[in-house]
């Protein structure tokens, strides 16, 4: 079942423009992006308070500068 949740939340982070987020941490929780900031001890803070205790997805957002081939 957890599998199944941290599944769902990282399909939406490939499936979600998150150009807005470039480069911050972002927590996402239930397909919703809970928190977003430079600051990972604050996003993860924040994501705790959000989602109650439930498993969120952590991912940093690439910057502008970065290249993905």
């Amino acid at each position: 079942m957890k599998q199944q949740i941290q599944e769902k939340n990282y399909n939406y982070y490939m499936s979600t423009d998150i150009s807005l987020y470039s480069g911050e941490w972002i927590a996402i929780c239930e397909n919703k992006i809970v928190a977003h900031g430079r600051n990972l001890k604050n996003v993860v803070k924040e994501a705790n308070e959000k989602c109650f205790g439930k498993k969120f997805l952590l991912a940093r957002v690439p910057g502008e500068e970065a290249m993905i081939f």
